[in-house]
């Protein structure tokens, strides 16, 4: 089989992977629903983010190894990072919940009045938020370290330090590519926050969908770099 399709079968086959394409999957249906004003299109957008969130539902358990493994960051260069690591399970430990608990109340298992099942959504929605403006930042610190790399490295004519400054050149492009993603990806979650939040509710339905069809390009695109890449 051809390198192309093997690549494929392996994002496919993971569930980080898969997640992926159904997310890019989601908001195309949407965009193209928007752009066309076809209902059914944005209602199969949606469905394919219900099937996302219910898939997350049973994220728990891994967060909380990933959470009790990492403990308070003590194996991280700095205590900057540590505490960025800290902080960044902290939410999405978080996040999880409420997730759920939003999900219960949309299926009716759940008894909440209007109220606090509005500020259960906004609590999601925010925490979202916060959780990739903390990545944004730790691969901000990410670059920077990785430009301090670069500019100490000596000047050096054997191969082996052309190499080190090739590998170095191609993880900072990339990276720089994933902070572009965490922007777009910031500026859909806060649009998706109620109005006098920031620029919630600002941004109409069709930008938005284009912002989250990007990322999700990006994000499978970043998955074939990675591996044409990084070797």
């Amino acid at each position: 089989m051809s390198t192309i399709t093997e690549d494929m079968c392996e994002l496919l086959e993971s569930y980080n992977g898969r997640d992926k394409v159904v997310r890019l999957a989601c908001y195309a249906f949407k965009l193209y629903g928007c752009v066309k004003d076809e209902k059914p299109w944005q209602t199969a957008g949606s469905r394919l983010s219900s099937a996302r969130m219910m898939l997350r539902l049973f994220d728990d358990i891994p967060m909380i190894r990933h959470t009790y493994n990492y403990g308070l960051g003590r194996h991280e260069s700095t205590t900057t990072a540590a505490v960025l690591g800290v902080l960044a399970n902290a939410v999405d430990q978080a996040f999880l919940p409420v997730e759920k608990a939003c999900w219960l109340y949309d299926v009716g298992v759940l008894q909440l009045n209007e109220k606090t099942a509005e500020t259960l959504e906004i609590i999601s929605t925010a925490l979202w938020a916060v959780s990739l403006f903390i990545s944004l930042i730790q691969t901000s610190r990410s670059v920077r370290h990785l430009w301090w790399s670069r500019d100490s490295l000596q000047t050096s004519s054997e191969n082996g330090g052309a190499d080190i400054r090739r590998n170095l050149d191609i993880r900072l492009a990339l990276q720089a590519v994933v902070m572009g993603k965490l922007c777009l990806d910031i500026t859909h979650a806060v649009s998706c926050l109620p109005q006098g939040w920031l620029w919630g509710e600002r941004i109409g339905a069709t930008k938005v969908a284009a912002i989250a069809t990007t990322s999700s390009v990006i994000g499978i695109a970043m998955f074939f770099a990675k591996k044409r890449l990084l070797k």
